[in-house]
């Protein structure tokens, strides 16, 4: 029987749009602690011993250290072997607010419960839900409240996707705890210490989902440092309005393979914003794909189902012997050119020493290379041999 997955919800932010007011968040954090039932138990055993030794008696929330840098850099260490998951979403509401013209709460939050019901409809099969019953915020309610109308349990009362009776005050906190930590990235006045921050619990990440949808997101704050700004800026645009229309196109779809190269892009957006200018190892990118499912993604499957298809759509991905990334310059496109070239060449030059030794034995009778299928394979090789006569 596979093992029941839980998602320990809460949020972070308000719900304002008056932005020249410096009480009012410019970003709304959601934010769900993914945790295996076989692992919940140990999991608030070691989160309450984190608690108690670096949060003071007075002290009642994990947010009242945000004002202290090297206890939340404590806190985070301590934290990251531990068995969880973070999925998050991050909505950034200036853009909601130029975007749709929306700057009325009500409006906004039924908004945000339709968009996050839809994604997770489209990531999980099973998910328990479990929010915060003692304190509900507004969102959380309304989106209780949607789930519960959306998903209608069967004949046994059970529902696939829905909310579940667990309790766990210690992970609720936890999921705001992630969620204020998450929000320092994305607040008026950057603090310095986000990517450290960022860097511990990196590996705990599934994705970070930012909306709304627009290249501008990931554009905003990156610093072309290239004589070659002009086709940089095109290269990067490209490849990230390629990858929203790919997902926009299949996001409905329930064939595993697309589920699986969706999740693939939005887990390269996800690593733009954060780390444009960094590849991302195939092992920590099988690592987020497989940690919401129970079929594991191995790296064979994983590179020609996922990556090759989807540059058989056209989509730019760079890659290299550091893993992948979506392209934000001429030289990382190279990089994929260049780890290519030293597969396919070497692979052409033993085609072409093969059939030269049977035309050879033959006395050219036979062409291993004749048939039609082969015919684009042929011309290159006899081109080759044209440059070396």
């Amino acid at each position: 029987m596979n093992d029941i997955q839980y998602a320990f919800f809460n949020e972070y932010g308000d719900y304002g749009f008056d932005f020249d007011n410096s009480d009012v968040s410019t970003h709304f954090m959601i934010t769900a602690i993914l945790v295996k039932d076989t692992d919940k138990e140990g999991l608030e055993g070691e989160i309450e011993r984190i608690w108690q030794k670096y949060i003071q008696n007075g002290e009642k929330h994990f947010s009242y250290i945000k004002d202290q840098p090297e206890r939340m850099l404590q806190i985070l260490n301590e934290m990251k072997d531990l068995p969880f998951k973070i999925y998050a979403y991050v909505i950034d509401k200036q853009k909601i607010r130029e975007n749709s013209g929306v700057t009325y709460k009500n409006t906004f939050i039924k908004y945000l419960t339709r968009k996050v019901l839809e994604d997770l409809s489209n990531t999980y099969e099973k998910l328990d839900i479990i929010s915060d019953d003692q304190e509900p915020k507004e969102f959380m309610n309304a989106f209780i409240n949607y789930v519960k109308q959306e998903c209608i349990p069967d004949l046994f009362n059970y529902s696939s996707f829905g909310f579940n009776n667990t309790k766990s005050d210690i992970l609720i906190k936890l999921a705001e705890y992630t969620a204020r930590t998450l929000a320092i990235g994305y607040e008026k006045n950057l603090s310095k210490y986000y990517q450290s921050f960022y860097k511990i619990i990196k590996s705990q990440i599934v994705r970070i989902n930012l909306w709304p949808h627009d290249y501008r997101n990931f554009l905003y704050d990156y610093k072309v440092d290239s004589a070659d700004i002009k086709n940089d800026e095109v290269i990067i645009k490209q490849a990230v309005n390629l990858a929203y229309q790919y997902i926009d196109k299949y996001r409905k779809s329930d064939d595993e393979d697309e589920k699986l190269r969706i999740d693939f892009l939005k887990f390269l957006l996800f690593n733009l914003k954060e780390n444009p200018d960094e590849y991302v190892y195939t092992q920590e990118i099988l690592n987020n794909l497989n940690a919401i499912r129970n079929i594991e993604l191995n790296p064979h499957n994983f590179r020609s189902n996922i990556v090759s298809k989807l540059r058989d759509h056209g989509l730019l991905i760079a890659s290299s012997n550091k893993g992948y990334k979506l392209p934000v310059c001429l030289a990382d496109l190279y990089d994929f050119v260049n780890l290519s070239s030293l597969t396919i060449f070497p692979m052409i030059q033993r085609i072409a020493k093969c059939r030269d030794q049977i035309l050879k034995a033959t006395n050219k009778e036979i062409d291993i290379l004749e048939q039609k299928e082969y015919e684009y394979l042929k011309r290159v090789i006899e081109m080759e041999i044209l440059k070396v006569k």
